[in-house]
Protein backbone atom coordinates (compact mmCIF):
# COMPACT_ATOMS: atom_id res chain seq x y z
CA UNK A 1 0.00 0.00 0.00
CA UNK A 2 3.01 2.31 1.30
CA UNK A 3 4.37 2.10 -2.39
CA UNK A 4 1.03 3.23 -4.43
CA UNK A 5 1.10 5.61 -2.21
CA UNK A 6 4.60 7.04 -3.12
CA UNK A 7 4.07 7.17 -6.51
CA UNK A 8 0.79 8.63 -6.29
CA UNK A 9 2.19 11.10 -4.28
CA UNK A 10 5.11 11.89 -6.53
CA UNK A 11 2.31 12.12 -10.23
CA UNK A 12 0.35 14.82 -7.42
CA UNK A 13 3.23 16.79 -6.87
CA UNK A 14 4.34 16.65 -10.38
CA UNK A 15 1.07 17.90 -12.00
CA UNK A 16 1.20 20.50 -9.20
CA UNK A 17 4.85 21.75 -10.45
CA UNK A 18 3.61 21.77 -13.83
CA UNK A 19 0.52 23.92 -12.86
CA UNK A 20 2.89 26.13 -10.87
CA UNK A 21 4.63 27.29 -14.03
CA UNK A 22 1.34 27.59 -16.00
CA UNK A 23 -0.09 29.94 -12.95
CA UNK A 24 3.29 31.82 -12.98
CA UNK A 25 3.38 32.24 -16.73
CA UNK A 26 -0.35 33.12 -16.51
CA UNK A 27 0.61 36.02 -13.20
CA UNK A 28 -1.96 34.53 -11.30
CA UNK A 29 -0.43 34.95 -7.80
CA UNK A 30 -3.04 33.85 -5.93
CA UNK A 31 -3.44 30.62 -7.62
CA UNK A 32 0.84 29.98 -7.23
CA UNK A 33 -0.25 30.54 -3.72
CA UNK A 34 -2.67 27.80 -3.51
CA UNK A 35 -0.16 25.73 -5.29
CA UNK A 36 2.59 25.94 -3.19
CA UNK A 37 0.49 25.15 -0.34
CA UNK A 38 -0.37 22.02 -1.95
CA UNK A 39 3.13 21.14 -2.66
CA UNK A 40 4.03 21.60 0.78
CA UNK A 41 0.87 19.24 2.04
CA UNK A 42 2.04 16.33 -0.66
CA UNK A 43 5.92 16.50 0.27
CA UNK A 44 4.67 15.51 4.09
CA UNK A 45 2.60 12.63 2.38
CA UNK A 46 5.82 11.57 0.08
CA UNK A 47 7.75 12.21 3.53
CA UNK A 48 5.64 9.52 5.52
CA UNK A 49 5.28 7.45 3.06
CA UNK A 50 8.95 7.20 2.42
CA UNK A 51 9.99 6.20 5.86
CA UNK A 52 7.79 3.24 5.33
CA UNK A 53 10.16 2.00 1.64
CA UNK A 54 13.44 0.80 2.43
CA UNK A 55 14.62 1.48 -1.71
CA UNK A 56 13.07 2.92 -4.67
CA UNK A 57 11.80 0.73 -7.63
CA UNK A 58 13.55 2.17 -10.82
CA UNK A 59 9.77 3.58 -11.59
CA UNK A 60 9.93 5.43 -8.73
CA UNK A 61 13.16 6.76 -9.03
CA UNK A 62 12.32 7.73 -12.73
CA UNK A 63 9.50 9.47 -11.39
CA UNK A 64 11.45 11.71 -8.48
CA UNK A 65 13.91 12.53 -10.93
CA UNK A 66 11.17 14.10 -13.43
CA UNK A 67 9.88 16.07 -10.64
CA UNK A 68 12.94 16.83 -9.69
CA UNK A 69 14.15 18.44 -13.02
CA UNK A 70 10.52 20.01 -13.44
CA UNK A 71 10.97 21.75 -9.51
CA UNK A 72 14.53 22.85 -10.65
CA UNK A 73 13.15 24.23 -13.59
CA UNK A 74 10.61 26.37 -11.99
CA UNK A 75 13.27 27.48 -9.38
CA UNK A 76 14.82 29.02 -12.52
CA UNK A 77 11.98 30.13 -14.48
CA UNK A 78 11.22 32.19 -11.04
CA UNK A 79 14.85 33.80 -11.07
CA UNK A 80 15.09 34.46 -14.23
CA UNK A 81 11.50 36.14 -14.17
CA UNK A 82 12.66 38.04 -11.05
CA UNK A 83 15.62 39.31 -12.06
CA UNK A 84 13.57 40.53 -15.10
CA UNK A 85 11.58 42.54 -12.81
CA UNK A 86 14.47 44.06 -10.95
CA UNK A 87 15.84 44.89 -14.17
CA UNK A 88 12.40 46.60 -15.48
CA UNK A 89 12.59 48.47 -11.91
CA UNK A 90 16.14 49.66 -12.31
CA UNK A 91 15.42 50.80 -15.73
CA UNK A 92 12.46 52.46 -14.38
CA UNK A 93 14.34 54.26 -11.46
CA UNK A 94 16.92 55.41 -13.87
CA UNK A 95 14.67 57.25 -16.11
CA UNK A 96 12.33 58.88 -12.88
CA UNK A 97 15.92 60.15 -11.65
CA UNK A 98 18.05 61.14 -14.60
CA UNK A 99 21.33 62.16 -14.66
CA UNK A 100 21.59 65.79 -15.83
CA UNK A 101 24.30 68.56 -16.05
CA UNK A 102 25.01 71.59 -14.31
CA UNK A 103 25.85 75.05 -16.05
CA UNK A 104 29.80 73.94 -15.70
CA UNK A 105 29.34 70.51 -16.79
CA UNK A 106 29.72 68.29 -13.65
CA UNK A 107 27.06 65.97 -13.56
CA UNK A 108 23.99 66.05 -10.93
CA UNK A 109 21.26 63.19 -10.44
CA UNK A 110 18.49 62.24 -8.25
CA UNK A 111 16.46 65.45 -9.51
CA UNK A 112 13.00 63.97 -10.25
CA UNK A 113 11.81 64.40 -13.85
CA UNK A 114 7.82 63.36 -14.45
CA UNK A 115 8.50 63.25 -18.26
CA UNK A 116 7.74 59.31 -17.84
CA UNK A 117 5.10 59.38 -15.44
CA UNK A 118 3.13 62.27 -17.00
CA UNK A 119 2.84 60.84 -20.42
CA UNK A 120 5.63 62.88 -22.38
CA UNK A 121 7.65 60.56 -22.92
Amino acid sequence: MNRQNLTKHLVELHNVILEERQAAKELSVGRMLELTAEKECILKQILNTIEAVDTLTPEEKELSDTVFSENLRNAYFFLSALNWVRESMGFIGNKMFPESYEEDGSKVSGRFSGALLSGRI
